[in-house]
């Protein structure tokens, strides 16, 4: 099989391409599948339709059998003409920042997602079950392109909880400030504090946070990338312990997640990440497909049993609680006492509520795969 694969690139991961191609190669070596082709190009930080499909295109045109991308769900629908002019299926690799903008499921394109808005609904599921009633949100101006800004919201309201104060970032790093958001908290003794910032913009808030002292004097609320191991183990531990909702964790026992670390670990150091794992997942689902259709498929993956749902053709998979702890050899984050939730159907009901909502409404977006910046 000649499988195509669409890779981006971004400054705060620079490394993103190589880890899903090394992940994807290092499964394909694992299950004995070492007879696919494999060809690729670049689409930039993946916020270009139109360099997208000539992209896709040509890998179509040389060859292809299936086409494997790091892109948002818009981009795909924009690039489905070509899957289903050429009978080919497209396999998306997704944060689940993004919602879809099409009802339904796609024909020829299946997704592959980290749950990015679900991660949301469930930290916030954590946070009313321990006696919060009044929040705080601030984010970067990059994330509030994203939609877990207005899941968080509406995972509020819908729980009877408040949200009281929204804060955003400036655009410029020299101009990063949490002074309005500490001065609100300084007023408001008893809300908690969420947040929603990737990469370097997470070390800023994280380290502004700890100056001001507002994680140790607040309770505190992540999800998604902004407890991406990778960067967490370079950012010094802001004072004291909070709790996130993540897609997976270097640190999940099981025997699968185990052998991944290791086989990607002794690749290079680091190299068992989000973006591996998805390489590793898309080839796990390449090879049950026998190059055919990936609905109803499940597979066991280094962060469980990943399911792909028929009626959207996107990945129903487990996320997990977690306590971001200091860890004692460096001084920096580190996630701890990773627990899998449980019982997420109402979530994931909801999600799909805020999916129709924003369908029906005028809502923006940035147009980048989550995660991938210029600069």
């Amino acid at each position: 099989m000649k499988i195509g694969l669409l890779l981006p690139r971004s400054v705060i991961y620079s490394s993103m391409a190589f880890d899903i191609v090394d992940g994807l190669k290092a499964c394909f070596k694992k299950t004995g599948e070492n007879n696919h082709e494999i060809i690729s190009a670049s689409i930039g930080v993946a916020g270009k339709n139109q360099d997208i499909y000539a992209r896709c295109e040509q890998l179509l045109l040389d060859g292809a059998d299936i086409i494997v991308g790091y892109m948002n769900p818009l981009s795909a629908e924009f690039i489905h003409p070509l899957f289903e002019s050429s009978g080919k299926l497209l396999l998306v690799l997704d944060t689940g920042y993004h919602f879809p903008s099409f009802e339904g499921n796609l024909s020829n394109a299946y997704f592959i997602s980290l749950q990015g808005n679900l991660c949301c609904r469930a930290i916030i599921r954590k946070a009313i079950e321990n006696g919060k009633q009044d929040f705080a949100f601030t984010c970067s101006l990059y994330d509030a392109g994203y939609r877990p800004s207005y899941t968080y919201a509406a995972a509020i309201e819908e729980s009877g909880a408040t949200l009281g104060y929204n804060h955003v970032t400036p655009l410029h790093r020299a101009d990063f400030t949490l002074k309005p958001l500490a001065e609100y908290l300084e007023n408001n003794k008893n809300t908690a504090l969420l947040a929603s910032f990737c990469g370097d913009m997470a070390e800023d808030f994280f380290k502004e946070a700890k100056k001001l002292n507002l994680i140790a004097s607040h309770k505190t609320y992540v999800s998604g990338f902004t407890a991406e191991e990778e960067w967490l183990s370079k950012i010094p531990y802001p004072g004291h312990n909070f709790d996130c909702a993540v897609a997976w964790s270097v640190a999940i026992d099981t025997p699968e997640n185990e052998e991944f670390v290791q086989i990607m670990e002794n690749i290079k150091p680091n190299k068992s990440n989000l973006f591996s794992l998805l390489g590793w997942e898309a080839a796990l689902f390449i090879t049950a497909s026998e190059g055919k259709s990936f609905e109803g498929i499940t597979i066991d993956s280094p962060r469980g049993r990943v399911y792909m749902n028929p009626e959207n053709r996107f990945t129903d998979a487990p996320i997990f609680y977690a306590t971001v702890v200091k860890n004692a050899q460096t001084g920096n984050c580190l996630l701890a006492d990773i627990t899998k939730i449980e019982n997420l159907d109402e979530e994931r009901n909801r999600i799909k509520n805020d999916i129709a909502f924003i369908q029906n409404t005028t809502a923006n977006s940035w147009l980048n795969a989550y995660a991938c910046l210029d600069s």
